[in-house]
Parts: structure tokens; sequence; C-alpha cells
């Protein structure tokens, strides 16, 4: 990779601490492995150490674990390490030689099974990575839609694949029903995307997704069942709405259309057909990496999963 190509990967990387960055692009240069990176994002870290719990930089050494180190913060008196509030913290994973092979499968978008093997990981394991280095990506979504921003919604039956509590289940009813799970997609013409599972299409429901991120001086373009929710939401926050009825037929009115927002979910569904059905309680983490796919194109490596899933999620206090 040239060094060009580097700092383009370093740039991307905008959720990292400097001390991240600078380690992660020290191991590419030397195209050192995942655990060679982990040393050398300690080695910064040790330079200017801070909590992972609380931000302070008031601290002391306490030791070692799980071959790291550790240090207690004086404040807030929990101890923490370098991985400390990112989502490969809380996942435990032991397998640091294999990390990079792990993000090319995610960057890649294999199955579980295709994963693993890569990895030579069991599929529990496989598994449960999946979700931890998924799991800042998942709420890495577009905080802001301007200009014409087109809205829709689309459906995935409710699913309870991996779970063992499913006996005694109603069979599944035809159309709309308790029994699909409705997920708002939003996407301007800059292709900035956000999405949110919704518990249902009603008009404040509609307006509480959309009310935060879509800019007032926006156009909004919409169709599907909530088209009546969309003009509500628009006309209570003073956005121009165009609505389409695209089961009659209406395509578009003049240049205003939803086919950006369709083409999404169109690849959104397809994409997730290799996966042979997805529990909807990690719809969420599905989305956040599809939303990546999506917005990374070509330039989604593995260590730019790896990088995503280092960086620090809000903790609760």
């Amino acid at each position: 990779m040239k060094d060009a190509e580097f700092q383009g990967l370093v740039a991307q990387l905008g959720g990292l601490s400097e001390v991240q960055r600078g380690a992660l692009l020290e191991a590419l240069k030397s195209k050192r492995p995942a655990a060679e990176a982990l040393k050398l994002i300690e080695a910064r870290f040790g330079a200017a150490p801070c909590c992972g719990h609380c931000g302070s930089h008031a601290q002391q050494p306490w030791g070692h674990a799980s071959d790291l180190k550790r240090y207690r913060c004086k404040d807030c008196r929990r101890t923490f390490n370098a991985l400390t509030g990112t989502p490969l913290a809380a996942a435990q994973l032991h397998r640091r030689d294999v990390w990079l092979a792990y993000g090319q499968a995610l960057a890649d978008g294999v199955s579980l099974r295709k994963a693993a093997k890569r990895c030579r990981i069991d599929l529990t394991t496989s598994f449960r990575w999946r979700h931890r280095f998924l799991a800042t990506a998942q709420d890495k979504k577009a905080r802001s839609l301007a200009g014409v921003v087109e809205a829709d919604e689309t459906f995935f039956l409710k699913s309870h694949k991996g779970s063992r509590k499913i006996a005694g289940r109603a069979p599944r009813k035809r159309g709309l029903s308790e029994e699909q799970v409705p997920v708002l997609i939003a996407r301007d013409r800059s292709t900035a995307t956000t999405d949110q599972i919704l518990p249902d299409l009603k008009a404040e429901t509609i307006a509480r997704a959309l009310d935060a991120i879509v800019a007032r001086d926006a156009l909004l373009v919409s169709d599907g069942a909530a088209c009546s929710s969309y003009r509500s939401f628009a006309n209570g926050a003073g956005i121009l709405h165009v609505g389409l009825n695209t089961s009659a037929g209406e395509r578009r009115w003049g240049v205003y259309h939803i086919q950006n927002v369709n083409a999404y979910e169109s690849r959104l569904k397809q994409w997730l057909r290799r996966f042979r059905g997805v529990a909807t309680r990690y719809l969420p983490s599905y989305l956040g990496w599809r939303r990546m796919i999506d917005r990374e194109g070509d330039r989604l490596t593995a260590c730019f999963c790896i990088a995503t899933a280092a960086e620090a999620r809000p903790t609760s206090t």
C-alpha cells in the first residue's frame, strides 16, 4: 500500500484517538499482524493513558491482565487498559492473531461459517466476534440529511433464529401484520443514509425518527403505507413534502423520486439473503454493517473494520 493510501485510510478513522490511529498506521506500514498492532496501540496509549470509563488522565499503574497493562483511575477509582471502552475490550478476543483475517471476512461480507473457516475459529466464536466487531458500526448513521431527502419503509419478517424459546409461536399471517418489523430508511442525494427500526408506522413515531435528522430547508419525498405520516411530519416541521403513489404507477413528480432509497433497500435485502435469515434482535448490527459497506465502498478493508471496532462507545454512568 502506498503512503498516500495509508494517509487516506488514517483520515477515514476519525473516531479513533490519535494514539490508536498512529499505532495502526505503523502496524500497517510494517505489515505486522493485529497482535502487533495491539502492542503498538498499548505502547502509544501508555505515553498518555486516559480512563476508558470517565476520560480522566489522572491514573497510576495497576499491574497486568490478559497481556495488557492496566491502570487505576484516581478519579473514578476504576481500572482500565488501552482497549477499555471499546467493543474489542468487551469481546474478550483472545485470538488477536486472526483479527485481520476476521476483519477481512467482515469487509467481504461472508457468512458466519465461512468466516469461522477462514480464521480457524469455532462457529460460536465467529458469532460472538461478528457482533462485537459491528457494535460501533451499528451506531454510525448520518446525523443530518439535507437537500432532497427520500424516505421509505421496508419490512422484515420477525425472526427468532438461534433462540431456544420459540415453542408455541402462532403461524405467520399473510400481509402486513405484527410478524413484520418496519424499518425506516432515509437517504439524501449525497448518499448520506440513516435507518431506524420502528415499533409502528404512526405519525408520531415517524416524526420522532425524522425530526432530529432532516434539515428544515430540505424537501422530503416519500411513498408507502406511511405516506400520510410523512406528510404529517413535514407539515408540523414546516418542510416541503412530495408524496408519490408508486402502487398506482406514480414513479416521479418532475425531478423528484424515491429511486435512490428504493435502490438502497433492494441492495440491502439482496445482501441479507446470503445469511439465510437474520434474527430480529441482531438486525441493528446487520443494518449498520450494510451502511458501512455502502458508505465506504472500495475503502472498506480489514484494517478499517478493526479500527472501527476499536473506537470507544459512550458508556453509561
